[in-house]
């Protein structure tokens, strides 16, 4: 068993070896040679043990034929797996009848790959190589909560229990791992393609209590949905999550007193609080593998785009598109939590201020995210013409000011029975609509939490 661990291990840094030569030189250079060689001998060597060789990526992580392997990625291997990650390669299978020239190929095509052109399928095909193939990794999901509230709560609470270890491992003088960042990117991200609504809905949750992981989780969340919209490739789509999940760190370095005191900060204590930019710029530039884009969006999410804001003095400096997206959903996410200090505010208001000409957030980001995040967002409360009271489950897409609305609530504030579902964008025979939102209301007045209502 050791032995098939060590030939599995001997086999993908073989791989990853030959991609790496061939990405410097000729694939006929001497260097690739030795490394295309070792590779085809350990391949075939597997191969003849049985039908197929299969070497997965997820995330971080390496897996030959269903086994973890136990690598530390070194320069090399850390750029394998991040190439592979970038062409959104999860698996490679090496089929029995693979020649050497189909392993040949195989180098060729993932050292010359280019993310967003011509895939790695495509030119392995267009070039006659055969038995070695492209895919995903198959993931084993509950049909019945592949979408829905219960599975994104089951997403949801996955990704702050991670963002609470990146934390406090943090906190303990170590340096955040992107491993495990890197999952919970990748969990959220399918979510919010599969079930947008749901996920966004659990955003609205104020709970003071486990704010910092919630914040961390509810900003990747929202700056994944923005990039979504922008269209940017998946890769860079998960940059910009990570990017987002980590942009508070430095905070770890900020007194809790500071943190969590109710009333104003004090000139000094405002000092203190502003170092946390460049404390989580300095830790997220020291932590290997962590994208380039996390330091800088830690650094500036503070400035606002005519360079005021904190750090103090910084000219010449054009935001990042991924600090203006983040920002973006930090801020909202900030004003309608509950905090120490004050109510969490509801989605309306925290809008309103958001509008404000402040200079503050880029204006088509702004309104690319309000149309985003609609009118009245999945999991708020709101009173409808009826005086009666109930969430919102679904937004309506052409017309953000009737969304669909579980109704909960009598009239007179009393819980029904049994809930009914209100489309408000229906007409009645007439051509009226019987059914309209009038405001949001805060879930503290009603001392209820609106996941139990969806």
């Amino acid at each position: 068993m050791r032995r098939e661990s060590e030939q599995r291990e001997k086999l993908v840094r073989q791989l990853a070896a030959a991609v790496r030569g061939a990405s410097l030189y000729s694939i006929t250079h001497p260097v690739v040679m030795r490394a295309l060689e070792g590779f085809t001998g350990s391949a075939l060597a597997l191969l003849q043990r049985g039908p197929k060789v299969a070497i997965g990526c997820i995330g971080d992580d390496l897996v030959v034929d269903g086994t973890k392997l136990m690598l530390k990625t070194g320069a090399s291997l850390g750029g394998f797996v991040r190439a592979l990650r970038d062409q959104e390669i999860e698996k490679i299978t090496l089929e029995t009848g693979a020649t050497a020239a189909d392993l040949k190929g195989l180098v060729e095509a993932l050292a010359g790959a280019k993310p967003g052109l011509v895939s790695v399928s495509d030119w392995l095909r267009t070039r006659g190589v055969r038995h070695v193939a492209i895919g995903k990794v198959a993931v084993e999901d509950d049909p019945a909560e592949t979408t829905g509230i219960a599975a994104a709560l089951k997403v949801y609470r996955s990704a702050t229990t991670i963002a609470d270890t990146l934390w406090q491992m943090t906190k303990a003088g170590e340096q955040p791992d992107p491993t495990p960042a890197r999952k919970l990117i990748e969990m959220l991200t399918r979510m919010v393609t599969k079930d947008r609504t749901s996920l966004m809905a659990l955003t609205a949750l104020k709970k003071q209590d486990t704010y910092t992981f919630t914040h961390m989780v509810n900003v990747a969340v929202l700056t994944i949905a923005q990039a979504r919209s922008l269209n940017l490739s998946p890769s860079l789509t998960r940059e910009f999550g990570l990017a987002a999940l980590m942009h508070d760190i430095g905070k770890i370095n900020t007194p809790p007193e500071i943190l969590n005191k109710p009333d104003k900060l004090t000139k000094e204590e405002f000092e203190v609080m502003k170092r946390h930019v460049v404390d989580g710029a300095s830790i997220l530039r020291r932590t290997p593998d962590m994208p380039a884009l996390a330091p800088i969006v830690a650094f500036e999410h503070h400035l606002r785009l005519d360079r005021t804001g904190y750090p103090e003095n910084i000219v010449d400096r054009e935001l990042n598109l991924c600090t203006l997206v983040a920002t973006v959903a930090d801020v909202f996410d900030a004003l309608r939590s509950k905090r120490a200090y004050r109510e969490g505010l509801a989605s309306a208001r925290v809008r309103a201020i958001m509008s404000e000409p402040t200079g503050t957030f880029h204006p088509t980001l702004l309104r690319r995210f309000i149309n985003i995040v609609g009118m009245y967002p999945s999991g708020s409360l709101v009173v409808l013409n009826t005086d009666e009271i109930g969430v919102v489950t679904h937004e309506h897409p052409a017309d953000p000011f009737r969304p669909q609305v579980r109704v909960a609530f009598s009239p007179h504030g009393e819980r029904l029975p049994e809930t009914r579902l209100v489309n408000t964008w229906e007409r009645n025979d007439r051509g009226d609509y019987p059914y309209a939102v009038v405001e949001s209301v805060d879930p503290a007045m009603l001392q209820v939490d609106p996941l139990t209502l969806l």
